[in-house]
């Protein structure tokens, strides 16, 4: 591995970044985020830094592998680079901005530090800007663009063939230094000059084959033989292009009784709220200050030393061990576990990971004074709940490069790819610790609040048994499965895509009314005709362990929250592309939304669940030509007082 390595904040190993991903760091230079062998010393994470009461969790999302938090020691302290994130820098060829000119790794005693450019050695004039183009491969490979072989190697378009340098080209190519190469754009294209040989080739990303060989930038072997059966496939595109990086992120909350709420009557379910106490027990140095620590909290919560210990190990194992199969979940069953704890009220401990406040009767008597066209838009909501408190536990399984769709391109050793399909270069996982063979898993806190509501079933039934709404429904389902779509619902219903949509709406809608960006906003739907589940929870959470800022869950006071309910309705009746987004048979990705688009809809990537597809606000707004019924319309005419 390079020795040049840089700290990352540990807000990069968020959804969208962790080992693999391209990183910015300092002084506006980028850099990848090394494998998790290299985290800590030799490997081996720090006790101190595992998640706690996360067993339900893991049972949950089939995590054999204990769960880490990533070192998070002070990013500008590379004298103790195992107390954070390692990244190296990449690309590592900086290109001149006058000439073109490319150097690689122009870098000495690490002086991407410095404030100052490095300056071009061919015009003197030039600074040295970093390189935007990279190769990457279905098999998760990272590598430098080979300007040296694309300028002395060329592609012949109509011959479709490659041809290889000969007499002065070859002895170029053999015995190349980088300093002789420019990128320049000339007559409206990239073209690739060897001021040596005076070799020139056009720079065409997508019609080159290139594969990486190296596998990452950290590592110096080169990539392995493919395996028997399965092909490789590599391509040039920029560092900020899709294919280069795809996480693979799994995540859950956590709820009682591992979120440490004091609402059973055990004395266990009564200590667990003192974490400060048991964290500094389970951290202490030696034994016996631990033991003196354990006397300390026996004292004063007047328990025996074996009381305690019992709960220490609740609190360090996730649950007791003869409790072990009451607190674990099955797979499966995360996403009912939770919605059975955001309906169900109880009390909780001030120190509680997960808080809920019910606001459902308070809505009800609202329902008293308000006019006949909120009154039947208030129907929709059966149980409004604030949710002042949630922690979500992110575990990161792993990443994909390249993209699953690209057609086989035309590579030197390519014979015929007529008879190859896309599936013959499907993109691999990549482990977090390249190997496979690692023991644990890099995962986060985060925390935050957020809002939680839940249908009435008394029209929702009857509404998604509608044969006009069911056949819609039936369509987008069956263009879903026809599809090669990567995404993953477990039923695509009428009620799951109504969910959907008026989740994206109030998101949009409360962008505009709590002030926080929409892009820092989440959903969570929970639908299920199996479970009797029919709910979605808005939320914010952040890495901070004070959570957010409290902004959110406001708005669930009855009041605020009709309002936006009345926004979110109002919002899908109308788009900026009607009426073409209405009328859509299979728009978005994969086709897979019917009115949904932009200019109504959809919200930021990072804020969906489920890619920005199987949404429709018609089945909110109706479409009289069709026979499809408004929602408020059909509330009106069904819902039986």
């Amino acid at each position: 591995m390079k020795k040049q390595l840089t700290a990352i904040r540990l807000s990069h190993i968020a959804a969208q970044q962790g080992v693999g991903s391209i990183a910015r760091l300092e002084n506006d230079y980028t850099g990848v985020i090394v494998d998790t062998r290299h985290w800590f010393s030799s490997g081996i994470p720090d006790n101190k830094n595992e998640l706690k009461n996360v067993r339900r969790i893991q049972r949950c999302l089939e995590v054999p592998q204990r769960l880490y938090l990533p070192p998070t020691g002070n990013e500008d302290n590379d004298s103790d680079l195992e107390k954070a994130i390692p990244a190296v820098l990449f690309p590592n060829y900086l290109q001149c901005v006058e000439c073109g000119q490319l150097d690689l790794n122009p870098w000495l005693h690490n002086p991407h530090k410095s404030t100052s450019k490095p300056r071009c050695t061919n015009c003197s004039s030039g600074v040295m800007s970093q390189g935007t183009y990279c190769v990457v491969d279905n098999f998760g490979n990272l590598d430098d663009v080979g300007w040296n072989y694309l300028c002395h190697y060329t592609y012949d378009d109509e011959a479709k063939h490659v041809t290889p340098p000969m007499g002065g080209q070859e002895k170029c190519y053999r015995s190349h230094h980088s300093n002789y190469l420019q990128v320049k754009f000339k007559n409206g294209r990239h073209e690739v000059t060897c001021t040596n040989c005076s070799s020139v080739t056009k720079f065409e990303p997508s019609k080159l084959g290139l594969k990486p060989i190296k596998p990452q930038p950290w590592i110096c072997e080169t990539v392995p033989k493919e395996p028997d059966g399965i092909k490789r496939k590599g391509e040039v595109v920029e560092i900020n292009h899709p294919s280069v990086y795809s996480p693979i992120v799994s995540e859950g909350l956590v709820i009682p009784p591992e979120s440490n709420n004091d609402g059973g009557s055990t004395e266990i379910g009564d200590v667990l709220k003192y974490s400060d106490d048991f964290d500094g027990i389970l951290n202490a140095p030696n034994n016996l200050l631990k033991k003196r620590r354990l006397s300390q909290l026996a004292r004063k919560l007047d328990l025996s030393i074996e009381e305690i210990e019992k709960a220490l190990n609740a609190y360090e194992f996730g649950c007791d061990e003869n409790e072990d199969q009451e607190l674990i979940g099955t797979p499966g069953q995360m996403k009912e576990e939770e919605y059975g704890a955001l309906i169900t009220k109880q009390t909780f401990s001030p120190s509680a990971d997960f808080k809920t406040l019910h606001l459902t009767s308070f809505f009800n008597e609202l329902r008293l004074y308000l006019p006949q066209d909120l009154l039947y838009i208030s129907y929709i909501i059966k149980d409004l709940i604030k949710v002042e408190r949630l922690r979500k536990v992110q575990v990161f399984n792993g990443f994909l490069r390249s993209q699953r769709d690209l057609e086989p391109v035309n590579e030197p050793d390519n014979k015929s790819k007529g008879s190859e399909g896309k599936d013959d270069y499907k993109p691999q996982v990549v482990q977090p610790n390249i190997i496979g063979d690692a023991e644990w898993l890099p995962a986060i806190n985060l925390y935050g609040e957020g809002i939680f509501i839940s249908l009435n079933t008394n029209w929702l039934r009857t509404w998604a048994s509608n044969e006009v709404i069911a056949r819609r429904v039936n369509e987008l389902a069956l263009h879903y499965e026809q599809s090669e779509s990567q995404l993953v619902v477990d039923e695509l219903t009428p009620e799951f895509v109504l969910l959907h949509t008026l989740s994206h709406l109030f998101i949009r809608e409360l962008e505009d009314k709590c002030g926080y960006p929409a892009s820092s906003l989440s959903e969570r739907i929970y639908s299920s005709r199996e479970a009797d589940m029919n709910g979605f929870l808005i939320y914010t959470a952040v890495a901070d362990k004070s959570g957010s800022l409290g902004g959110l869950m406001e708005l669930a006071e009855p009041k605020s929250f009709l309002a936006i309910l009345d926004s979110a309705i109002k919002r899908a009746q109308w788009c900026t592309l009607d009426p073409v987004c209405s009328d859509h048979g299979g728009q978005g990705r994969d086709g897979l939304n019917r009115a949904a688009c932009h200019g109504c809809t959809l919200v930021p990537d990072t804020s969906c669940d489920y890619g920005n597809v199987f949404l429709d606000r018609v089945l909110i707004k109706g479409d009289r030509e069709h026979g499809v019924p408004s929602l408020v319309e059909f509330i009106r005419e069904n819902l039986s007082e």
